[in-house]
């Protein structure tokens, strides 16, 4: 019999399209069927399916039963960096499972689920036509052509770039130190050749007057439309939470999936890694909870190079009524409704790598506008280390519209949007790392004794210890017993008649060994091991069970003396 042909490696070099996502994860299932096992939580707006890996060794138990760990990418269409940060993930834990102790460690007692690709249709029509776009390709809210200027590839060269037009009443001007660089005109400008920037394409409808932008027909944004402090007024909120099929889907999966314990999804972009809160400020959530937060936020700068900062610091106020333009997010709902510790990545980060400081207490970097100094730095990176690819010359064209124009600009997709090619291994190499360290701090609910002792020819004391392994509570955080979102521990024992206690008894919750972060005068102290002592009457051999939502579970048999 013939060899079986060995599958390509992953590329991470290069953006995958859903039909060729489909078909990797596939592959990785067929190649490892005791590990990883792939399911459709549902269907997007054009009935693709939206894929998850569910990634555990079966042999120590079934997924649910486990600890897990919830990644995805890519919920807004254009930021597909995150989809490959997940195919990495993916085949780190595959590959490296029997070979690497952490890896190894990891499945036996952990569980991840790992979404590439959560808005499918719109990163295809990202990938494969030279538009852009925020998330779905649903038509909302209007369903007609709205007149203006509408982004186009007028010129056929397959991006969609910028038109500078002169006009002695433009707002810019080109650098004098870099004719590339178009710059804000100064105050006191009062001579000079200005000019008017548009994003590249034609004019529906023109008519004398400025020159308007159309609005976009994919006004949706599913990053806003979750149940978290939704409103209307967001811009692409949609017409109500969970609305879009997407998104409903995703909230279905993680309900379904009440041992999920931290969430970590990727965006594009600024070099930032993102956590909740998101419209309230650290002083409003649980302190324990942001001692945690703050504990993995260290770990994550220290392998990624970015700061960590709650959302709520990093986004100003957007409107008069002070309301935050992240509201309705999945990370605020995942941590707000579920008490999921939850971080949300901006990967990639342009400035950083052209040598620009992060001034302080800015850490979305992406949101200010640029000054001439970012852009010429940007631009002396480029030409140093890609020869000037990313950016493209301006170049005549003559417009069936506008007349004599010059078309050129940044190409956004390449290299502000997203990473560029040769650089995508390397912010797939430190998220991954830091995924990693996050699931090793996962809750772990444990049987630690079975102790029995006789005290007659039927009665036995059962004495029972739990112990927590991990660093996270069995509840994860305090948010979650705010929002009543985790059971308690449960004990049971079968296999004989219970005389005092329960046959199921409730614990409630046992902390991990973030508890004791930073309190030293309570060292010593033990907070996360239980005893329960039961008086049991029966022979023969008895099963306990210890089962935490989030912290997984085990069982111990053993024999009463008859």
């Amino acid at each position: 019999m013939s060899a079986q042909p060995q599958p390509k490696p992953l590329d991470v070099s290069r953006f995958y399209t859903h039909a060729e996502i489909t078909d990797i994860l596939r592959s990785y299932e067929e190649r490892y069927p005791e590990l990883a096992s792939l399911s459709s939580i549902g269907q997007s707006y054009e009935g693709r399916d939206i894929w998850v890996l569910t990634i555990t060794n079966q042999d120590t138990g079934g997924a649910e039963s486990k600890p897990a760990m919830y990644i995805d990418g890519n919920i807004h269409a254009g930021e597909v960096t995150g989809s490959n940060v997940c195919l990495y993930t993916v085949d780190q834990l595959l590959t490296r499972y029997g070979n690497d102790a952490v890896i190894t460690q990891l499945l036996d007692n952990a569980t991840f689920y790992i979404l590439p690709r959560v808005s499918p249709d719109g990163s295809d029509k990202y990938l494969t036509t030279p538009e852009m776009l925020r998330s779905s390709v649903r038509i909302w809210p209007y369903e007609d052509e709205d007149d203006g200027l509408v982004a186009k590839d007028i010129d056929g060269d397959g991006h969609i770039l910028q038109m500078r037009v002169k006009d002695p009443n433009g707002e810019w001007k080109i650098s004098e130190k870099d004719p590339r660089l178009m710059v804000r005109r100064a105050p006191d400008d009062v001579s000079g050749e200005f000019y008017r920037l548009y994003t590249e394409g034609e004019i529906r409808n023109p008519r004398p007057g400025p020159i308007k932008m159309a609005r976009s027909p994919y006004g949706l944004d599913q990053n806003r439309n979750w149940p978290a402090n939704w409103t209307p007024t967001q811009r692409g909120a949609g017409p109500y939470p969970l609305s879009e099929p997407e998104t409903s889907a995703l909230a279905a999966f993680v309900e379904a999936h009440p041992n999920i314990c931290i969430v970590q999804n990727y965006h594009t972009t600024g070099g930032v890694i993102l956590r909740a809160p998101c419209i309230r400020s650290d002083s409003q959530i649980p302190q324990r909870d942001l001692a945690v937060y703050k504990a993995m936020g260290e770990i994550g700068t220290e392998l990624t190079g970015y700061p960590c900062s709650p959302v709520y610091d990093a986004f100003p106020t957007t409107d008069e009524q002070g309301r935050r333009s992240t509201a309705g997010g999945f990370i605020e709902w995942t941590y707000e409704h579920k008490g999921i510790l939850s971080f949300s990545t901006e990967l990639w980060d342009i400035k950083s790598r052209a040598g620009i400081e992060r001034k302080p207490n800015d850490p979305m970097r992406g949101v200010a506008e640029e000054t001439e100094a970012d852009g010429l730095a940007i631009l002396a990176w480029l030409d140093k280390e890609r020869g000037g690819k990313g950016f493209v010359e301006w170049r005549g064209f003559e417009h069936p519209q506008l007349g004599q124009v010059e078309i050129g600009g940044w190409l956004v997709k390449e290299v502000r949007q997203n990473a560029p090619s040769e650089l995508l291994l390397d912010e797939c190499q430190r998220n991954a790392a830091f995924s990693f360290k996050q699931a090793a701090m996962l809750p772990r609910l444990k049987i630690g004794s079975v102790e029995v002792e006789q005290v007659a020819p039927d009665l036995h004391i059962v004495r029972v210890g739990l112990v927590n392994t991990g660093y996270l509570s069995t509840n994860v955080s305090d948010q979650a017993l705010r929002s009543n979102a985790v059971k308690p521990i449960t004990v049971t024992i079968e296999g004989a008649d219970v005389l005092l206690g329960q046959p199921k008894t409730e614990v409630g919750q046992i902390p991990g060994r973030a508890s004791l972060a930073g309190a030293g005068r309570f060292a010593g102290r033990v907070e996360n091991e239980r005893m329960l002592e039961y008086l049991v009457r029966g022979n023969g051999v008895i099963t306990v069970t210890a089962h935490s939502e989030r912290a997984g579970t085990d069982r111990r048999s053993v024999e009463l003396d008859a």
